[in-house]
C-alpha cells in the first residue's frame, strides 16, 4: 500500500448517437435499429487528487484509426482502462449513473476484463444528498462555490469531432480537463459536508497507527466531544484543515479506536 491514496479525478466526453428518423416530430422513442453509429468515447481526462496536472487520453493518440475512423475509440478506451485500474477510488460527477455505466458499456464492446472494485465517490451524490442546491450540475455548483464553471461550447464541437476534425478533438480534450480541474475544487468543497458511505476512502488506511482526517489526511484534529449510540461510546474530532467531522471507538478500557 502507498503512502496515501490514489484517489483519481476522472470524466469522459463522448460522442453522438447517429440514427435514421422519418421526423423531428415523432413521439415514439427511436427503436434501436434505428442506430448508425453507437456513440463512443472521444476522450477521458482525470488527475490525482491533489497531485500534478490534469492529464486526458484522446482519439488523436492513435492518429492513423482515427484517420479511417474517427469514431473508433478502442485506443481510449483501452488506455483509459489501465489508468483506472491503478486507483484505489475514483471521484466523478454524475458518475454513478454515467462515466463508470458507460465505460464499462465501451470496455466490453471492445473484449476487455472488467475492472478492479474500485469505490467512486459521487458528488453529485453528495450535492443531492447533502444541500439543497438550485442545481447540482457541476458549472452551476462551480460558479456558485466561487470557483468558476465550465468552458462554454456548443453542439457544433461534438458535431466536428464527429466529422474527423483534429481541431476539434482538441477543443474537447480541453473541455474535458477543465470539467476535471473544476470537479477536484467542487470535491475538496462538498467531501467535509459527505457521510462516511459517501466519502467511500478513509485516508487512515493509509497512515500506520496515527490517527488523521479520514477525508483529508490531515492530522490537525481537535478533539470535540463525544457521541453516543445506543451501544457505544465515541470520541468526536474536527480537522482543522478541512472541517470535516469523524469519530473514533472508545473501548471499555477507555482507548481510542481508529477514527473514520
Amino acid at each position: 500500500m502507498s503512502d496515501t491514496p490514489n484517489i483519481l479525478i476522472w470524466d469522459l466526453e463522448t460522442g453522438y448517437n447517429v440514427a435514421t428518423i422519418f421526423s423531428l416530430f415523432n413521439k415514439r422513442p427511436i427503436p434501436p435499429d434505428a442506430i448508425q453509429q453507437e456513440r463512443y468515447i472521444i476522450c477521458g481526462a482525470y488527475k490525482l487528487l491533489g497531485q500534478g496536472s490534469t492529464r486526458a487520453i484522446s482519439l488523436l493518440g492513435d492518429l492513423d484509426r482515427f484517420r479511417e475512423d474517427p469514431t473508433d475509440d478502442s485506443y481510449v478506451v483501452r488506455e483509459l482502462h489501465k489508468v483506472l485500474s491503478e486507483a484505489d477510488a475514483l471521484v466523478a460527477h454524475y458518475g454513478d449513473n454515467f462515466d463508470s455505466r458507460y465505460f464499462n458499456t465501451r470496455a466490453v464492446f471492445h473484449g476487455l476484463d472488467p475492472l478492479p472494485d474500485i469505490p467512486q465517490i459521487d458528488t453529485y451524490k453528495i450535492a443531492k444528498g447533502k444541500f439543497l442546491f438550485n442545481s447540482n450540475r457541476l458549472d452551476y455548483l462551480g460558479k456558485f462555490l466561487g470557483l468558476g464553471g465550465k468552458i462554454s461550447t456548443n453542439q457544433e464541437l461534438w458535431a466536428r469531432c464527429y466529422r474527423g476534425e483534429q481541431k476539434a478533438v482538441r477543443e474537447m480534450v480541453a473541455y474535458n480537463k477543465q470539467d476535471v480541474d473544476l470537479l477536484e475544487a467542487v470535491y475538496q468543497k462538498l467531501a467535509p459536508y459527505a457521510h462516511q458511505a459517501q466519502r467511500k476512502v478513509n485516508m487512515n488506511l493509509w497512515f500506520g497507527d496515527n490517527n488523521v482526517c479520514p477525508t483529508c489526511g490531515s492530522d490537525n484534529l481537535h478533539r470535540r466531544g463525544y457521541r453516543y449510540t445506543r451501544v457505544s461510546e465515541f470520541a468526536r474530532f474536527q480537522c482543522q484543515a478541512c472541517g470535516s467531522w469523524s469519530s473514533a471507538p472508545i473501548n471499555t478500557e477507555g482507548k481510542l479506536g481508529k477514527i473514520r
